[in-house]
């Protein structure tokens, strides 16, 4: 038993859940060779050093050093305790757990408090925006605005009482202290006696953390109150900056088609995803922050901005695609026609119209760049064309496709009556000033130290042994009984013994090794990071039994020298007479010297 559960459920709920598709849920993993590797999410990186093999079903990450099974993924990137990893994974593969012995939360007592506030208030907000007397003007805007009863389901729509008692009563009932309620900002207060929802009166719209928990609120106005769209204030576990809406539901979406739709409204969101368009998440009310950009960019490779097609809404795409541009994301920007809105434009012309006329024909940043920076140049004075064309060459330096920038390039020569060569020139003039800056920069570089795992062959040929057959053991399970027949666990580096121990265990109930199994077995972070590295040396996949016993034979000889070294030197500790003590201790030093060899 742990944790209250049978060995062997957690062993079902491990196998059902393959470590790749988890974690695919929350990084862009590419295959390369036999494993999968994508931007670590532990840490900030541009070039991939995090690492999944579906094989042995563990993951590591080659920069920050981080490693595990699919429970210590959650564990680590959820703040999980291990029971609330196989919860949330036994869930998602649909198996019931028995009745265990409940373990503390990660949580603190105030951030479930938090969590279970927001959760009854979204229930009641939905109940009364679809039942309740006071919900049918609410309702009835949704309608107009062409959402079905299974949207409003779907996104937990709802519909927040204009007289706050409701909403205090309710919660009070549920054993919620108003105050706390206050801190959560959930309810206002002047005085201390008088509680006020937040959100009274106004259509809500639940946002929700990527794994679907209900953290904050917006509000829509009904009846034109100021400002319009309401948030809530920001706490524990919400940061405008470090979420977006719809994540929860997108997520799936966005990783199947490698591709996401940044909105700016709910509405937009809610609209494009009722149209069959639900690869869309909106930022919360604020411009883009490099957080949001940094996790995008560990999901997908393309994104599609999606504004109003206002000057506020071209300047926030460009300032978005400006971030991501910067970031290595392939950016496009979408327009539409007649000063519309995505939502405006959906209702008006369908989904199917909205996907071929809008998102397909997207402009590439370059192409939106050129548009939006015309603006800022007096097109009819010469020099402000001048001073036109040589910033977008500056521009056209950064791309990194000859075709795409050849199309441009052509354009541009054609638009201002020039020639391509003389564009092409001062483009090569930015590229080699870029160049450059770039090698400076490299020389001053100074990151985080990589810990990479320990190269075999710096390692002693005893310990190179012991690690080489433990790896050995992981694919091929029949070398388990030789090597613990011959051996047992005489090896002699105590992190090995400990490993071999557990490798032997599992051999002896299950005929084969499981790295992924091993993980749980083992506390000692040490030794986790050590197997780690054992689990990535590259095996073949035949091993003949000469190889085999040169391995044991090296560490029989270490372990076998290792006994008499030591007799040797406790006889010379002992020796009274001195010239005996130093005949010895030569012949220690042979002993040593030979080893080293």
């Amino acid at each position: 038993m742990a944790n209250g559960l049978p060995d062997e459920l957690i062993d079902q709920i491990r196998n059902e859940n393959d470590i790749v598709e988890v974690i695919g849920e929350y990084v862009q993993l590419k295959k390369q060779g036999k494993n999968y590797f994508g931007l670590c999410p532990f840490h900030d990186e541009k070039s991939p050093s995090f690492s999944v093999v579906k094989e042995k079903q563990f993951f590591h990450c080659f920069g920050c050093g981080k490693s595990g099974n699919v429970f210590n993924f959650l564990m680590e990137k959820e703040t999980f305790t291990f029971i609330e990893a196989v919860q949330f994974l036994a869930e998602r593969v649909h198996i019931s757990l028995p009745e265990a012995p409940t373990k503390r939360s990660s949580m603190s007592e105030e951030q479930t408090a938090n969590l279970e506030a927001h959760d009854w208030l979204t229930k009641f907000y939905h109940h009364l925006l679809k039942y309740a007397e006071d919900g049918k003007e609410a309702l009835s805007y949704l309608k107009d605005r062409s959402i079905s009863d299974e949207t409003i389901q779907q996104f937990q729509l709802g519909f927040a009482p204009a007289d706050s008692k409701f909403t205090t009563e309710f919660l009070e009932e549920k054993g919620f202290h108003l105050q706390f309620l206050v801190k959560a900002g959930l309810l206002s207060t002047s005085d201390n006696v008088h509680f006020n929802d937040i959100f009274r009166n106004r259509v809500i719209f639940p946002i929700k953390n990527h794994l679907g928990k209900t953290v904050a609120f917006g509000g829509r106005a009904v009846h034109g109150e100021q400002p319009k769209y309401l948030n809530s204030k920001e706490h524990e576990l919400f940061r405008k900056g470090q979420l977006f809406y719809n994540f929860d539901l997108a997520k799936n979406h966005i990783r199947k088609q490698n591709s996401v739709i940044i909105f700016e409204g709910y509405m937009d969101v809610i609209q494009a995803y009722q149209a069959g368009i639900k690869n869309g998440v909106a930022t919360l009310g604020t411009a883009l922050s490099e957080s949001q950009v940094k996790l995008i960019k560990r999901y997908v490779d393309q994104v599609t901005l999606c504004y109003d097609s206002d000057e506020a809404g071209l300047k926030a795409a460009y300032e978005s695609a400006v971030m991501f541009q910067r970031n290595g994301t392939n950016v496009k920007i979408a327009t539409m026609r007649d000063g519309l809105d995505p939502d405006d434009y959906i209702r008006q012309y369908g989904g199917e119209a909205f996907q071929r006329d809008v998102l397909d024909v997207s402009d590439t940043f370059m192409k939106f760049y050129m548009t939006y920076k015309r603006k800022d140049f007096n097109l009819a004075v010469d020099s402000e064309r001048i001073a036109y064309v040589e910033h977008i060459t500056k521009a056209l330096a950064t791309v990194e496709s000859p075709i795409e920038r050849e199309y441009y390039v052509k354009e541009l020569a054609d638009e201002f009556n020039l020639s391509t060569d003389i564009i092409h020139h001062d483009i090569n003039t930015h590229k080699n000033r870029m160049k450059r800056n770039n090698m400076d920069n490299v020389n001053n570089y100074s990151n985080t130290t990589v810990t990479a795992p320990v190269r075999q062959r710096t390692l002693r040929a005893h310990i190179r042994a012991e690690r080489q057959l433990i790896a050995l053991m992981f694919h091929h399970p029949y070398i388990v009984s030789k090597v613990q027949q011959e051996l047992g666990v005489q090896f002699t580096q105590e992190a090995h013994r400990v490993i071999l121990t557990h490798v032997y265990g599992l051999f002896e109930e299950y005929g084969e090794v499981s790295v992924s199994e091993l993980f749980d077995k083992i506390s000692d972070e040490h030794i986790k990071q050590l197997l780690t590295e054992i689990a990535m040396i590259e095996v073949n996949d035949a091993i003949s039994d000469a190889e085999l016993n040169d391995y044991i034979m090296t560490i029989q000889k270490e372990v076998s020298n290792g006994d008499y070294l030591r007799s040797l030197k406790r006889k010379q500790k002992e020796e009274k007479d001195p010239i005996l003590a130093a005949k010895i201790g030569l012949e220690i030093l042979n002993i040593q010297k030979q080893l080293k060899m």
